[in-house]
């Protein structure tokens, strides 16, 4: 008994070690956008003077963030919503059927996984710009759909082989369509992997400058990350107007996650809890 509760002290006391740790880089992040560039330049961790907003008002006018945001939004919502039909319709069949032909498939999407994003770069560009879907919101939603598809199906596949056939088969004999049966009886109850994917997929092309940077280098079509470069020079950097602009393209996100990270945590355990 007494080497349990030792071992739970320990356990409490590594956690908020390591809640610290973590807490510190927002914290430094938060605080600088506070301070003058005179009060940068001192002791980097200290608090700021004074709560002072103008970092935040001058950072939102010249990244015109109300439009960069709404670019940003678009094409993640557009991503994600695309992934979670199309993700979850190619793992229905997946994670119900067992012939060579579907594991085959199943293998495909998993070989995905592995093929980074860089070794395909240059022919991609080739075959969007022949497509002329360059410099467009739909050429980036396609583009970031077809890089996230095959997590998105080995996550839901997963997910779908651990819920029972019984509901959709009740479906049927209610002369469902096996589409319309999917869709009422079986994709409700996989809301914690559609968070998830929802969350994750978020995150990636929320936070993602590669893509927006080659395929969307038209002044109106920017990101929040694309924009928030216009304060980082070749030679000089404005610290007082990035780090409120790192800030401003947080709090979407955070607050999303705080909404989600229940079906989150479902979502990526389930599949291990279940047999």
């Amino acid at each position: 008994m007494r080497r349990r509760t030792a071992g739970l002290y320990v356990l409490e006391a590594t956690t908020i070690a390591a809640a610290i740790v973590f807490f510190i880089p927002f914290y430094f992040v938060v605080a600088m956008t506070f301070k003058t560039p005179e009060e940068m330049t001192g002791f980097p961790l200290s608090l700021p003077s004074s709560l002072n907003f103008d970092n935040y008002i001058e950072t939102w006018k010249l990244m015109r963030f109300t439009e960069v945001l709404g670019n940003t939004l678009l094409i993640t919502g557009a991503t994600v919503v695309m992934l979670i039909v199309f993700g979850s319709l190619a793992s229905y069949p997946l994670a119900r059927q067992s012939g060579k032909i579907y594991y085959f498939v199943y293998m495909f999407f998993i070989a995905g996984i592995m093929v980074p994003f860089q070794l395909a770069m240059v022919p991609l560009y080739k075959f969007v710009n022949t497509l002329h879907l360059v410099n467009t919101y739909h050429g980036a939603v396609l583009i970031y759909t077809a890089i996230n598809l095959s997590f998105t199906v080995f996550l839901f596949t997963g997910f779908l082989k651990s819920t029972p056939k019984e509901l959709e088969e009740a479906a049927w004999i209610d002369g469902c369509s096996k589409l319309r049966a999917y869709w009422v009886a079986v994709f409700p109850i996989i809301k914690p992997a559609t968070a998830t994917v929802a969350v994750l997929t978020s995150l990636s092309t929320w936070n993602d400058f590669l893509i927006p940077m080659l395929f969307l280098q038209g002044q109106t079509h920017r990101t929040i990350t694309i924009q928030l470069y216009m304060f980082v020079g070749e030679h000089v950097t404005n610290w007082s107007l990035l780090f409120p602009g790192m800030v401003l393209s947080i709090v979407p996100l955070l607050i999303a996650y705080l909404f989600l990270q229940k079906y989150i945590i479902k979502g990526i355990s389930a599949g291990s809890v279940k047999g």
